[in-house]
């Protein structure tokens, strides 16, 4: 299906624009945490985001991902259409959502700069790169850039205009790489 269903049009006209202090309540605030998404170059959804830290001879590891079950409830209009659909469609001229904009596009993409509800998972990793423990909790992120693969590679060869450009994430991007080797 390329076009929603009035219900779900209906539905989805009455989601807020943005957080509200009620959506807050329950949450962690993670808003001032480094938090970096990064996709392909052609991604349009940004739905995760990463950010690790040195924890003694360990890591720390957070991975958010948009906290979709805050605004689709089981059974409603959107999440019936979303099953129906199952993803979303990417071609090279358009893109056959999963779900209505207002959710794909704004308050489940993790945009930088603005704050989004978010599951997170918080993780202890060992030098060894083994999970050594780790929490899920709903959590309220504001990405501090979007980023591309090829954009943190760059970074981590030493790319000096990437460089610059990730100036005050260099540390944060830096740490990641780190982790991932």
């Amino acid at each position: 299906p390329h076009r929603f269903s009035p219900e779900t049009l209906a539905q989805a006209g009455e989601l807020p624009d943005k957080i509200r202090p009620v959506d807050r309540k329950g949450r962690i605030d993670l808003s001032d945490v480094a938090l970096v998404t990064i996709d392909g170059e052609d991604a349009r959804d940004f739905d995760d985001a990463v950010y690790a830290e040195r924890a003694g001879r360990g890591w720390r590891l957070l991975v958010a991902i948009a906290d979709v079950s805050h605004y689709v409830r089981p059974g409603s209009a959107i999440d019936v259409e979303a099953h129906l659909r199952g993803t979303s469609v990417y071609f090279p001229q358009r893109v056959i959502p999963m779900l209505p904009e207002v959710l794909s596009n704004e308050l489940c993409s993790l945009k930088p700069e603005v704050e989004r509800l978010a599951l997170v998972c918080d993780m202890r990793i060992n030098a060894r790169g083994e999970v050594k423990e780790y929490r899920f909790a709903r959590g309220v992120i504001r990405s501090q850039a979007r980023t591309t693969y090829t954009e943190i590679a760059a970074v981590v060869a030493g790319d000096e205009a990437q460089r610059a450009r990730y100036k005050t994430l260099l540390p944060q991007i830096e740490t990641l790489h780190r982790l991932y080797k």
